[in-house]
């Protein structure tokens, strides 16, 4: 009987302490799962191009101001007025407007000189995706509108949100095509009123990415341009991810896509690559201070644990 006990109780305690171990072993598997190094930024997002998943998010539904990542939602538009019939690559757009061109000689906001009171929309896209131009987007904004005045950014600002409803877009809210905050804007006779700055979630701008990409994939060749020269100017891509700069990575096959950087949005990044046998993936950093160390992170995280 004593005997009989003696086992019963053995036999509890093993059990006891079998389970307290597949108890330790699930808590420092959990505890040893590490995530991308995504420390910085306050919004991230990794979106399967492929599937239209978001797979990986750091507060992705919290929209946050996004500088120049703007851009995206401008050229696109832009791009579905060319696909549309509406204009072709050496349609002339006005850029005579005085607000434009104080805005390409500013030493804080221009970048593409306005020397000429008109240029194809093939050179002012090119300003504006590579070299973020202030200036070319809204100028591009005003001739998709149909104008060439600060009456016809504002309707197509309208038209920006227009399309963000249409994609069922929930934290985004535009009030400029630049990316410029209204204050910032002011001098330039481009405040339109209302909030200073645009608000999108980085869940919605890797959607924005996801449709950009989809629907004019031949976006990835001019993105991945380091620099060109336009009307006698040089254009620079700040992407530091391409092939030569200082954060490449060759697996990553990164081809795009947008940098932006404002005080009150810190540094942003849209990335965009398809590493070989993986489907291609959508990465989007807000308010960073590391913005390609993490994008890289981010990418090799989703590509190491087979989400894309």
């Amino acid at each position: 009987m004593k005997m009989n006990q003696w086992l019963k109780t053995a036999f509890v305690t093993c059990a006891a302490v079998f389970t307290f171990g597949i108890g330790l072993s699930a808590q420092a598997t959990t505890a040893n799962a590490k995530g991308p190094t995504v420390t910085y930024a306050k919004s991230a997002t990794a979106l399967n191009v492929n599937t239209n998943k978001v797979v990986w998010s750091k507060a992705g539904n919290t929209a946050r101001p996004i500088a120049s990542l703007t851009k995206l939602m401008t050229l696109y538009l832009f791009r579905e007025k060319i696909e549309n019939g509406g204009g072709t690559w050496s349609s002339k757009v006005n850029t005579s407007n005085s607000g434009l061109k104080k805005l390409g000689k500013s030493s804080v906001f221009g970048g593409f000189k306005f020397t000429k009171n008109s240029y194809t929309v093939r050179q002012l896209y090119l300003a504006g995706l590579i070299e973020s131009s202030n200036n070319a987007a809204i100028a591009l904004g005003q001739w998709v509108a149909g104008g060439s005045t600060p009456k016809y950014n504002k309707k197509f600002i309208s038209m920006m949100n227009a399309q963000a409803k249409e994609w069922k877009l929930k934290h985004t809210h535009f009030v400029s095509s630049s990316g410029m905050e209204q204050n910032s804007l002011s001098p330039y006779g481009y405040n339109i009123g209302g909030a200073n700055a645009n608000m999108v979630s980085s869940n919605d701008l890797a959607k924005i990415a996801k449709n950009y990409v989809t629907d004019f994939n031949d976006v990835l060749t001019d993105a991945s341009v380091k620099s060109m020269t336009v009307s006698g100017q040089k254009l620079y891509n700040y992407n530091n991810l391409l092939p030569g700069r200082k954060y490449y990575q060759a697996s990553l096959k990164v081809d795009g896509l947008k940098t932006g950087y404002t005080i009150p949005a810190g540094y942003c990044f849209v990335g965009t690559g398809r590493k070989s046998g993986h489907d291609r993936i959508i990465t989007v950093v807000l308010h960073d201070e590391n913005e390609f160390t993490e994008t890289r992170s981010l990418m090799n995280y989703v590509y190491n644990h087979h989400l894309a």
